[in-house]
């Protein structure tokens, strides 16, 4: 998990991109960083997928199927080949910002989708009474956090570019309310 505050942050060149992104409007930083959180993180799922074990193909048989007078229908328990890899295919990436607008953060996180596939990894990650713990986050954190972190520095050095472009253009101006309940552009 990355994560970006207004304030606190730890690299010198990234807390200093930070506050030039606090001195756009609001809506404009948090978009703009929100998709460069989600472009630093999206080069990690090729790194997490080769790092995840593959589950190799195998075969099966379908259930019992039965019509409406219980017979047995003809090509029921039917062989199959279930396809491995689905571990593999879970993972994914999450930008999200959280939080008040003076105080949230932005945060990316890579792993796998929820459901069965998310369980099979805790397993393999922390290990059961039959599965021996592999680490597979503690390895991938070894091998992507550096390059992720010149990377997003990139990417919000172009970012920023694009929100002042943005800002300037009146693409997308500040909205100010008043007490009778419209707003108007700022």
């Amino acid at each position: 998990m990355i994560s970006l505050g207004w304030s606190g942050n730890p690299n010198a060149q990234i807390a200093a991109l930070i506050a030039r992104y606090a001195e756009l409007p609001r809506h404009i930083a948090k978009k703009h960083l929100q998709a460069v959180m989600k472009r630093t993180m999206k080069d990690g799922i090729p790194v997490l997928k080769s790092m995840t074990p593959k589950g190799s193909t195998r075969n099966t048989r379908a259930g019992f199927k039965r019509d409406a007078g219980g017979r047995f229908v003809a090509g029921s328990r039917k062989k199959m080949r279930v396809r491995g890899g689905a571990l593999r295919r879970a993972v994914t990436t999450k930008a999200k910002y959280i939080g008040k607008n003076a105080s949230g953060i932005v945060y990316g996180t890579i792993g796998y989708k929820a459901g069965f596939e998310s369980r099979k990894a805790l397993w393999l990650e922390f290990g059961t009474k039959n599965i021996k713990p592999r680490q597979i986050m503690e390895k991938f954190r070894r091998q992507y956090g550096t390059p992720a972190a010149g990377k997003l520095a990139k990417e919000m050095r172009a970012a920023l570019e694009k929100a002042v472009r943005e800002m300037a253009s009146g693409k997308n101006p500040t909205r100010v309310y008043s007490k009778g309940g419209g707003w108007r552009a700022g």
